[in-house]
């Protein structure tokens, strides 16, 4: 049913454009080449002309362009990384939406249904308008807003003249590199809310879910693996809050510790953020596991009677009475294996995500904080602390 080529990431203006410019040929490290010239053309000049205006290490400013770990995150290490993992994720998501079909999820008779919704995705993916809206939204803030605030309050830094002005680099750092920055994340950002079209169209398509599914999401756990795949957006994000807090801790003297609610709030809000599309789903389970556990349970009822009759009343069925299929032999092994489906059933979710699920997104977020723990401890207390946990 479903085209084996669909992908949620390639296409859109700016696919097409790198096709064109024969960036996509076979054997073409794309997004490697693309992070090389994005870092090329947003930080690059940053160096050259902070080189040249004194404060690329500190001359002529109190905090210079390579002391400003936000700037650095940002560029250097959050947009490489959305780039990078662009191809990653689009794998697993490709073939999360190959399974709904070899699955056997959709019902024949709904199979030009899902097939009019890749197509339609497809449109909106392919679509000029959307990164137009991001291309607009990422220059937007640089446009109009010409005055910035100090990386760090009370701070002259690389990017402001003594006069409060801009600096030439400042300037670029405004018009080129932040809205570089920014509509990296927007397109990304983008192709979440496109994820999210494809699943909300998808719980109204009338999936035949199957609530005995070992998955314990009725057959559709898979959608809460794909769904991790965008842990790179908490990554990223992670990396633009570790340089802002690097920069509080090394220039105004804060602590690892203050930052404690923050830190809890980003990694927590960004999990239950990333897999709250998945809720969409949740009337569709929810349904299915309520008529699944009426069914089962009639069906316990009779089996449960006749297998009392057998071993514990001596008597026997009519032979005619019921129609003999495998939960009518009366015998243990039978009872016992409706109990283990029954009780899959009952413990079956209602939001196809596991708990792994939640802690690989959590990860995600949390991992690039982690370098904040040199910041709370020298690194001998830090070495005494994981020999005592060792030994």
């Amino acid at each position: 049913m479903i085209d084996d080529s669909f992908s949620l990431m390639k296409g859109g203006p700016v696919y097409r454009l790198l096709a064109a410019v024969g960036a996509l040929r076979p054997g073409t490290p794309t997004t490697a080449w693309v992070a090389g010239i994005l870092i090329g053309l947003s930080f690059a000049p940053l160096v050259a002309i902070t080189a040249r205006e004194g404060t690329l290490l500190g001359e002529g400013a109190a905090i210079p362009l390579l002391g400003d770990y936000a700037l650095l995150s940002r560029l250097l290490l959050a947009m490489p990384l959305l780039i990078l993992a662009a191809p990653w994720s689009d794998a697993m998501l490709r073939s999360a939406i190959r399974q709904l079909a070899y699955a056997s999820l959709m019902p024949d008779t709904h199979g030009p249904a899902l097939d009019a919704l890749i197509a339609r995705t497809r449109r909106l993916r392919d679509s000029n308008v959307p990164e137009m809206i991001c291309a607009v939204l990422a220059v937007l803030p640089s446009v109009t807003v010409w005055t910035l605030s100090s990386v760090v309050p009370g701070h002259l830094d690389w990017r402001m003249a003594p006069s409060g002005s801009l600096t030439f680099a400042g300037q670029w750092f405004n018009a080129v590199s932040m809205p570089v920055f920014r509509f990296v994340g927007l397109i990304w950002l983008w192709r979440f809310c496109l994820w999210t079209y494809l699943l909300l169209r998808l719980s109204r398509l009338g999936m035949d879910l199957h609530p005995a599914h070992p998955d314990g999401a009725g057959g559709i756990g898979f959608l809460g693996v794909a769904q991790t795949r965008f842990g790179v957006l908490a990554a990223a994000g992670g990396l633009v809050l570790l340089g802002y807090c690097i920069n509080h801790i090394v220039y105004l003297g804060a602590t690892v510790p203050s930052f404690r609610h923050l830190l809890a709030g980003y990694v927590i809000g960004f999990t239950l953020l990333l897999v709250a599309p998945l809720l969409l789903l949740s009337p569709r389970l929810a349904v299915a596991k309520r008529h699944a556990l009426m069914e089962y349970n009639a069906l316990g009822n009779r089996t449960v009677r006749l297998f009392d009759q057998r071993w514990h009343k001596g008597e026997q069925a009519a032979a005619d009475a019921v129609p003999a299929t495998l939960l009518d032999q009366n015998d243990a092994s039978a009872l016992a294996d409706f109990t283990s489906v029954y009780a899959t059933i009952k413990t079956m979710s209602v939001v196809p995500v596991t708990r792994w699920n939640l802690l690989a997104i959590a990860a995600h977020a949390a991992l690039p904080l982690t370098p904040l723990i040199f910041f709370a401890m020298s690194l001998d207390e830090l070495a005494r602390k994981l020999l005592g946990i060792l030994a």
